[in-house]
């Protein structure tokens, strides 16, 4: 399997696990406390992934800065979706919802600020994913 469909299949398996794990949160424990243990267990696990991976190992330096941009973002999208869970949504709309409005805002950001390109099947393929948005919420 190659790592362009390897990496995407890789990304929807946790995708899936994800919303299924914040779904099945306790409403009764502190989303915090939940964030925190998770953060701790994904930390052991990702530091010994990176003495393992043959990935090369570069500067601490050069990945604080994108690193703490990461961090941040997610703890705001797993407090999020923490909340977004404990409102009420289901399971089957949260993540469309999320990942729609997200692709839309992002893709003026790659146009305008990473000079990435649309094309015109790309836009038609965004409409029709605006419409099925439009269903799936209403």
């Amino acid at each position: 399997m190659s790592g362009f469909i390897g990496s995407m299949l890789l990304a929807i398996l946790g995708i899936v696990l994800y919303n299924l794990a914040q779904k099945l949160q306790p409403t009764s424990v502190n989303p915090f406390l939940i964030l925190a243990i998770a953060y701790a267990i994904a930390a052991l696990i990702s530091l010994s992934l990176c003495f393992l991976a043959p990935w090369e190992r570069s500067s601490v330096r050069v990945s604080l800065l994108p690193a703490a941009c990461l961090a941040i973002a997610v703890v705001l999208t797993e407090l999020g979706f923490l909340l977004v869970f404990r409102s009420g949504w289901d399971i089957s709309i949260a993540g469309v919802v999320s990942t729609a409005v997200a692709a839309l805002i992002l893709i003026p950001v790659g146009i305008i600020f990473l000079k990435e390109g649309i094309s015109k099947t790309n836009v038609m393929g965004v409409i029709v994913c605006l419409m099925g948005l439009l269903l799936t919420v209403k």
